[in-house]
Order: structure tokens, then C-alpha cells, then sequence
């Protein structure tokens, strides 16, 4: 008994050494690989990123522009252009059908919400209401403006929904939306 209270307090103090060593990445780790994943998806889909936004349609295939914020934006379809399309205006319900895939070499769709059978009841939400969605959708949607708008883009973390912020992972979308009055 007296050899185990002895060495009792050596096992307690190696099994906290060994507890407190972790193979967890720091926060600026973290970052750094969803950067180089980005870069790495960016590649392998042959994107070519520019700075401005094209100014005639239809963009050329696989053009992105990076935005100030992060965001990677494509603008696949300009959706309904005539004179009594509806633009997007602040509270303007959107109803988006999406793709959200991860950006890994095997990408994964984590959710396809892209129509009534993927997802019947689709997701909503106010333009321009910080509190609904997560800024990058705000934006890209803000880019694509119109009715049956089409888009495919790239939303870091930082501007992502709260699980991929807390996770710190990237998501690319390819979006379509409705603009309900």
C-alpha cells in the first residue's frame, strides 16, 4: 500500500503531462489551411480569380471575382432582365435552392436544398437581415440581384454560418434564387 501511495501521485502528474499535449490546431493554423484549401480548390477547378466584376454577360466560364470581404463569386445566370423584372431591395424575401459542398479533392454536397424533392420546404430569409443567414450569402445574393439569378461562389469561414465559423471551414455554393415582394 505504501509503494502505491507513492507512486500514485508520479501516475497523476505523467497522465497530466500527457493529457495537456494535444494534436488540436491554434485558431491561426486553422486558418491557415482553410487558406491554402481555398487556393488548392481554386486550382484544381481551373478558376481563374480577377479583381472587377466582368462587365458584359454571359462572364466567362469559370471566372471569379474575390471581393473585399473574401468572397469568390461567379455569376452563372443574369436571371430575369426585362423591364418589369424584379431587382432585389432591402427586406425583399429571397428564397434561395442551393448546393453547399465542401472544397476537400473528394468534395461532398453536405446539402442540396436545389429543389422540392432534395428539400421541400425551402430555406428563407430578408435581404439585407444580418440575423437570418450568414453575410456571404448576403452578399453573393446582393451580386446576383435578380429573379431566377444563378451564381456559384466560395464563402470563407469568417463570413460563413456559425458551425462553419466555429469549425473553420470553407463552403462553396452554387445558388439559385426567387424574389418574393
Amino acid at each position: 500500500m505504501k509503494v502505491f501511495s507513492k507512486l500514485f501521485p508520479v501516475f497523476l502528474l505523467v497522465a497530466l503531462v500527457f493529457s495537456s499535449c494535444s494534436d488540436t490546431q491554434t485558431y491561426a493554423e486553422q486558418l491557415k489551411a482553410e487558406k491554402e484549401l481555398i487556393a488548392d480548390y481554386i486550382k484544381r477547378n481551373n478558376i481563374k480569380v480577377v479583381s472587377e466584376f466582368p462587365t458584359e454577360f454571359p462572364w466567362a466560364e469559370n471566372v471569379y471575382v474575390l471581393t473585399k470581404s473574401g468572397l469568390y463569386f461567379h455569376l452563372v445566370s443574369e436571371g430575369d432582365t426585362g423591364v418589369d423584372a424584379d431587382t432585389l431591395v432591402a427586406n425583399d424575401l429571397v428564397v434561395p435552392r442551393y448546393y453547399q459542398y465542401t472544397l476537400n479533392a473528394k468534395s461532398d454536397t453536405v446539402v442540396s436544398n436545389w429543389n422540392t424533392v432534395d428539400y421541400p420546404y425551402p430555406t428563407t430569409f430578408n435581404y439585407l437581415d444580418q440575423t437570418q443567414v450568414c453575410v456571404g450569402w448576403h452578399e453573393a445574393v446582393s451580386y446576383m440581384k435578380r429573379n431566377n439569378s444563378r451564381a456559384k461562389f466560395i464563402v470563407h469561414s469568417k463570413i460563413g454560418f456559425s458551425d462553419a465559423r466555429d469549425a473553420v471551414i470553407p463552403y462553396g455554393y452554387e445558388m439559385k434564387i426567387k424574389i418574393q415582394k
